[in-house]
């Protein structure tokens, strides 16, 4: 494990003292890293999801880079309402089934 030293305002101090307080949390600097993680996870999430949107990346790749199975970042995707599905996969599809059918 790294370290890692930062300075925060009075306001941020402030919501995480409360915060500790509240939900009787003695350990700040596993606290700060429980939060730093679960931030960072979002950020993560938030940035794939915009490149999967803009069709940089696969959903695949995505899941792999997050550590998460497939059926999670698909999940993470329609919480933030990323279409994975547009109208030219659609016509693929049904030109595939008429094809076939």
């Amino acid at each position: 494990m790294s370290v890692l030293s930062v300075r925060i305002d009075k306001e941020l101090e402030e919501k995480l003292k409360f915060l500790m307080e509240k939900q009787k949390i003695v350990d700040k600097s596993a606290y700060i890293r429980k939060l730093l993680d679960k931030s960072i996870k979002e950020e993560l999430l938030d940035f794939l999801s915009k490149e999967i949107e803009s069709k940089n990346l696969s959903i695949w790749k995505a899941a792999e880079l997050a550590k998460m199975s497939l059926r999670g970042i698909m999940y993470e995707l329609a919480k933030r309402d990323v279409k994975t599905y547009d109208e030219l996969a659609l016509q693929e599809d049904l030109t595939f089934v008429r094809k076939e059918g």
